[in-house]
């Protein structure tokens, strides 16, 4: 009786962590890691109170990005210039991305805010969803 009842017990615990595999999204196929992009803010100009925002993926090129390539853009290619940076950080939120370190550096009068976020993927095609970059135009 011993060990039908402890046969039963470890049937049942086998088939419960086997439904327990789902990550956030409900899926439990596709296995998710997470990735990151560095936010990094500037005053848009002299006598603005507005900020431009580049984003790093960490890409091969975004190192060599000539003419504010990896700016952040609306549909139709034009720069956004957000309010602040807590502005650019809820434009990012809504696109899935999540807070998580940040630190500023001054170099002369400027101060430039580099914010770094992670978001949990399946795929590399899920990282710049409903993001549009001037280098897509």
């Amino acid at each position: 009786m011993k060990k039908f009842f402890v046969l039963a017990v470890a049937a049942i615990m086998t088939t419960t962590l086997c439904f327990g595999q789902t990550n956030a999204q409900g899926n439990s196929s596709k296995k998710t890691f997470k990735v990151f992009v560095e936010l990094v803010g500037r005053q848009a100009n002299l006598f603005s109170t507005k900020v431009k925002v580049n984003l790093d993926f960490g890409e091969r090129s975004a190192w060599a990005s000539m003419g504010n390539k990896d700016g952040v853009v609306d549909e139709s290619g034009r720069l956004i210039k957000f309010n602040s940076m807590v502005d650019a950080l809820n434009y990012m939120g809504e696109r899935g991305w999540v807070f998580e370190q940040a630190y500023t550096v001054t170099a002369g009068n400027e101060n430039v805010y580099h914010w770094l976020l992670s978001k949990e993927v399946s795929n590399y095609d899920e990282v710049k969803e409903g993001i549009l970059q001037r280098a897509d135009f």
